[in-house]
C-alpha cells in the first residue's frame, strides 16, 4: 500500500532520534574519516582478511562473538539456535570493551564490506544498544577507503590503552520476542523482514526451526540496502522501501538480527527514525511452535 504524504510525515517525526537521547547515527565517507582517525575509534567489522589489511588502528570484531550463544552446528547439538543471533547483555560487557580500548567520549567508526551480511550493521548496533553516543558507518566500507588509496595497515591488530566505556543499555532500540508478538495483536507497528526473498517465502537456514516470515512483516531485503557503487541506499529510494501506514516504531528482523541491524541503522541515519531490530529473529521466533509463521505454499 502507498502511504499517504500526511501518513508518512507522521511516521517520520514520531520516532527520531531527538526522542530517545543524545546518541547520534552517521553515515561518513572515507575522507572525511581520514581527517578525524585520530579522533576516533575504528572496529572492523569483516568476517576475513583483516591481516592482510585495515585502516590503521581498526579493532577487528565478530557480531558472533558478542552474541549469548555462537552460531554453528557444535551449539545446535550442546545448546540452543534460538540464542545465536541476542545481543550479549550482562556484566561482562563493559570489561571486554574496555579492555580493548573502547572509551566513552570516542566516536566509533565500523567499517563493513558491501555485499556481504551487513555485519558492521550489527557491530555499529550493539555499540548503540550498550550506549555509545556517536557511532557511524563508512560509506562504501573498507573498498571505498582503499580505492581512495587511503592508509593501510598489514597483520594482527594494536593493542589499544584501556578505555573507560560505560555500559548503559538502551533498551528502545531492541525489540524482545514479546515485543513482536504483542505487535501481532496492536498491530501499531510496522514490521520490516530484512532477508531474502527466498526465506521471506518459507526457506529455511541452519538452526531455523519452521520456514517462513512474522505475519504483518513487509519485505525489505539487505541486499537492496547497498547501491551498485557500493554505497548504501539513499534517503528516498529507503524511504519509498519502507513506506507504511503504521506510525507506531519500525521494527526489524532477519534470521539472527544482522541484517535487520543495518537496516534499523539506515533507518535512522538517513530518515532520522530510531528504530528496533529484533536480534532474536527467526532463530528466536521459528523456535517457539505456538507462535504464527506464514509461508507460501511449495
Amino acid at each position: 500500500m502507498r502511504l499517504k504524504p500526511s501518513l508518512l510525515l507522521l511516521f517520520l517525526l514520531s520516532f527520531t532520534s531527538g526522542s530517545w537521547g543524545a546518541s547520534e547515527v552517521s553515515v561518513i565517507g572515507p575522507e572525511t574519516l581520514k581527517a578525524i582517525l585520530s579522533e576516533v575509534t575504528v572496529v572492523d567489522a569483516r568476517d576475513a582478511d583483516f591481516d592482510k589489511g585495515h585502516i590503521p588502528g581498526s579493532i577487528p570484531m565478530s557480531w558472533s562473538d558478542w552474541a549469548v550463544e555462537k552460531a554453528g552446528a557444535k551449539s545446535i547439538i550442546l545448546g540452543n539456535s534460538a540464542n545465536w543471533g541476542k545481543v550479549l547483555a550482562d556484566s561482562t560487557v563493559e570489561t571486554r570493551l574496555q579492555g580493548l580500548g573502547f572509551s566513552q567520549d570516542r566516536q566509533i567508526v565500523v567499517v563493513g564490506e558491501p555485499g556481504q551480511w551487513g555485519e558492521e550493521g550489527r557491530i555499529a548496533w550493539n555499540f548503540l544498544f550498550w550506549g555509545a553516543k556517536k557511532v557511524s558507518l563508512l560509506e562504501g566500507g573498507y573498498s571505498s577507503w582503499k580505492a581512495k588509496g587511503l592508509p593501510l595497515e598489514t597483520g594482527a591488530a594494536k593493542k589499544h590503552k584501556p578505555g573507560n566505556f560505560k555500559v548503559k543499555f538502551q533498551l528502545v532500540r531492541r525489540a524482545r520476542l514479546n515485543d513482536v508478538e504483542e505487535n501481532l495483536k496492536l498491530r501499531v507497528r510496522p514490521v520490516f523482514d530484512a532477508r531474502t526473498q527466498e526465506e521471506f517465502q518459507g526457506k529455511t537456514v541452519m538452526g531455523q526451526a519452521r520456514g517462513g516470515r512474522i505475519p504483518g512483516s513487509t519485505f525489505v531485503p539487505a541486499k537492496d540496502l547497498y547501491q551498485a557503487n557500493g554505497k548504501y541506499i539513499t534517503a528516498t529510494a529507503l524511504k519509498k522501501m519502507i513506506a507504511s501506514s503504521k506510525s507506531g516504531q519500525p521494527i526489524t528482523y532477519c534470521t539472527g538480527g544482522v541484517r535487520s541491524a543495518l537496516l534499523a541503522l539506515l533507518i535512522e541515519a538517513r530518515l532520522g527514525v530510531v528504530t528496533a531490530s529484533y536480534d532474536g529473529s527467526i532463530w528466536e521466533w521459528s523456535s517457539h511452535e505456538e507462535l504464527p509463521m506464514v509461508s507460501i505454499p511449495r
